[in-house]
C-alpha cells in the first residue's frame, strides 16, 4: 500500500502508525515529530473515505438536526408577533405522545408557553 501513496500521505500514516504503537494521541506525537497536526489528520481522513484505510474503533456520535428549545418568561410584554419574512414552515412543535403543530409564523411565547404545559386554554 505505501508504494501507491503520495509522501504527505505517507507520512501521515507513519504517523498515526507510530502514535498506536507509543499509545498517544497522534495530535501529542505529530508535536512531538515537529508535524503540523492539520495536514496529517486531512491525509488520514481521506484515506478512510476513498478506503484505503480502515475507520476507527469507536463508533461515531451522531449530531441531531433538533435543537432543545426552552420557553421563558418575560418581563417585556410581547403584544404581537410579527409575520414571517417568508411564506412556509416557520416553527413546528414536536410532542412526546405524537402530536405536531406547524406554524407558518412565530407564535406568542405565551402561547407556545400554554400548549407544551398541556392547558386547555391554549387558544390564543
Amino acid at each position: 500500500m505505501t508504494e501507491t501513496l503520495t509522501e504527505k500521505q505517507r507520512v501521515a500514516v507513519e504517523t498515526l502508525e507510530g502514535a498506536r504503537r507509543a499509545g498517544v494521541p497522534l495530535s501529542d506525537y505529530a508535536k512531538a515529530k515537529g508535524l503540523a497536526t492539520r495536514p496529517v489528520y486531512d491525509a488520514i481522513a481521506a484515506l478512510r473515505r476513498r478506503g484505503a484505510l480502515p475507520g476507527t474503533d469507536r463508533p461515531r456520535k451522531r449530531k441531531s438536526k433538533f435543537v432543545a428549545v426552552r420557553v421563558m418568561s418575560s418581563s417585556a410584554p410581547v403584544t404581537e408577533v410579527a409575520p414571517a419574512g417568508r411564506s412556509g414552515l416557520v416553527c413546528r412543535l414536536v410532542c412526546a405522545q405524537g402530536w405536531a403543530i406547524e406554524c407558518g409564523e412565530w407564535p406568542a411565547p405565551s402561547w407556545v408557553s400554554a400548549v407544551l404545559a398541556g392547558r386547555g386554554d391554549a387558544a390564543p
